[in-house]
């Protein structure tokens, strides 16, 4: 299975969050087999094919059952970084953007969580499409009001977001810098349904 298309410069560097514990499907819940076109896949797996093929490389950031998140991913092409998986999930976007930083200090980044598996195709090209008429602010997928996942992040907003504090995350960063984001309506229920809500 392919799961990059032609690498050209101006792709992202895509960031993967794995790090949680998932405590409420026991800790296991990177491992949740999901549906997909090609068959059940780990969620972690199908979370990270869902961004992949629009990225130049990709970032998986892990901490709890690490060594098993990366078996998950079986022989996909990515670079891991450690975080700490009792952190709040904004310290472990953190940690994949200074690892994309330090692949290239040019690059964007397109953030996607570890349980968002079944963002679809067209989902992810609605996002690029507007990144391209936005270039200095993030493009955020948006469903019925309410914003999701994956995020584009461009590289002029990067240096703002490592050096914010932002105890509640993404979230407040977004709700202190309302400007700085671009939402983009989309038909798809999967950019703000996470895996432990799916039935």
């Amino acid at each position: 299975m392919a799961y990059r298309s032609e690498v050209a410069r101006d792709q992202p560097v895509g960031v993967l969050l794995a790090a949680g514990r998932g405590r409420r499907m026991g800790g296991r819940k990177q491992f949740h087999l999901v549906p997909t076109a090609e068959g059940e896949k780990p969620l972690v797996a199908a979370a990270f094919d869902s961004i992949a093929s629009e990225c130049q490389s990709m970032i998986v950031v892990v901490g709890h059952r690490a060594k098993e998140v990366i078996a998950a991913l079986g022989d996909r092409e990515f670079s891991s970084v450690t975080a700490d998986a009792d952190a709040a999930m904004f310290d472990s976007v953190k940690v994949g953007l200074r690892a994309a930083q330090a692949i290239d200090a040019g690059v964007d980044v397109l953030l996607q969580l570890g349980d968002h598996p079944q963002v679809l195709p067209e989902t992810l090209q609605h996002i690029l499409t507007a990144a391209s008429a936005n270039s200095t602010r993030a493009v955020m997928p948006e469903y019925q009001g309410q914003g999701g996942h994956p995020v584009f992040l461009p590289v002029s907003l990067i240096q703002n977001l490592l050096d914010a504090d932002c105890p509640d995350g993404l979230r407040e960063f977004w709700n202190n810098h309302p400007e700085s984001c671009f939402r983009v309506a989309v038909e798809d229920a999967a950019v703000v349904r996470d895996i432990d809500v799916i039935e």
